[in-house]
């Protein structure tokens, strides 16, 4: 089907989500990465650079509370564990499990990394009790905490041919799912030190994301524009259902109940993957358009972008055009580039965030 039928489908079948919070900040042009507690209370981003911004929910509003500043390259990746501790990686090849003290600042916790490369993203545990890392260096690390030396400390996991790019823990905290730009995806039986490689499937282009569902289904994004869908009820031997999606590739996946996947991208929107009659399908885009509805909560604050600035300016008509097209795209969906990081909250509740500067939480209609 072309991404028209897709969108008349979405429409037909009234598949929408509505946004309940936005959050954009004068000073954050772009974000490349975020991570929400699932509570929504506290919300750590990266604007790019090395630093890490803490915002904290009050009053219906996020408030900046914080700057985590230990790592000296971009910040990759970020996770908040089901007891609010908050794991940070780098391209500075260096990893941080932060703490919150009853006094509000955050102490950092060391992760004995020993990565040659730089980490590329992270992902914790269901339990809390550990997180995984994807490194540059074509291997895993799970870390633990060691009571003996007050640090966390890496344990290596299998081996790619190339970097790994997505992480997903199985809700059991038992299994790891890797994806790597080999084009391969990967299944390991972490409960013990070793990790038994249980899975290895074929995607056939990079994998850029991956997701595990309460259901036992395996989810992976791939840079061909497709999502693959691997049943592991019926055994790491399972046929693989891949779909097409008409339209540039996704970035991130994340399962919203038992049977719903939302996937972002390059697309700039929020698209709702569903399982109906035991075959999964491209619903379409749940964006409805800032014309759709405004969030219930107010902005943290407005952004002048210096692009705006400038036009306004010049004063000519070239600014107004430019305004003109920034207005209508905005008008055709909230994310106005490329969505980088999306989180599976409570319910059918997600957040993004992306190359615009803006946070958004999203609920689907029931």
């Amino acid at each position: 089907p072309t991404a028209g039928c897709l969108a008349c489908a979405d429409v037909m079948s009234g598949h929408r989500a509505s946004v309940v919070r936005r959050l954009e900040v004068p000073d954050i042009e772009v974000i490349s990465c975020h991570a929400l507690t699932q509570d929504e209370q506290l919300l750590a981003l990266c604007p790019n650079t090395e630093e890490i911004q803490i915002f904290q929910l009050v009053d219906d509003q996020y408030q900046r509370t914080s700057v985590l500043t230990k790592h000296s390259q971009r910040v990759t990746g970020l996770d908040w564990s089901c007891e609010h501790r908050l794991v940070s990686v780098s391209e500075d090849r260096t990893a941080f499990v932060w703490e919150r003290s009853e006094d509000g600042s955050w102490r950092s916790v060391l992760v004995e990394l020993k990565a040659p490369r730089a980490a590329l993203c992270a992902s914790w545990a269901p339990d809390g009790e550990r997180f995984a890392v994807g490194l540059a260096s074509k291997d895993t690390a799970v870390c633990f905490f060691e009571p003996t030396v007050q640090c966390w400390v890496a344990q290596k996991v299998g081996k790619s041919k190339a970097a790994i790019t997505a992480l997903a823990w199985h809700s059991s905290s038992q299994y790891l799912a890797t994806g790597s730009t080999d084009r391969h995806c990967m299944v390991y039986d972490v409960a013990n030190d070793v990790g038994t490689q249980q899975v290895a499937e074929n995607a056939g282009a990079w994998v850029n994301a991956i997701a595990f569902s309460k259901g036992n289904v395996l989810a992976f994004a791939c840079q061909d524009s497709t999502v693959r869908f691997k049943n592991l009820t019926s055994g790491p031997d399972a046929k693989v259902e891949v779909v097409r999606w008409n339209g540039l590739p996704f970035l991130q996946l994340n399962f919203v109940g038992r049977d719903q996947l939302v996937a972002c991208g390059f697309d700039n929107v929020p698209v709702l993957f569903q399982q109906s009659g035991g075959q999964w399908k491209a619903i379409g885009s749940l964006d409805s358009g800032p014309a759709g509805g405004a969030p219930q909560t107010c902005l943290a604050a407005r952004r002048e972008s210096f692009d705006d600035a400038r036009n306004r300016f010049k004063g000519n008509s070239i600014g107004g055009a430019a305004a003109k097209a920034d207005a209508l795209s905005a008008a055709s969906s909230w994310h106005t580039n490329t969505i980088t990081s999306c989180c599976s909250l409570h319910g059918l509740r997600f957040s993004t965030s992306g190359l615009d500067g803006q946070v958004l939480v999203w609920e689907i209609a029931g």
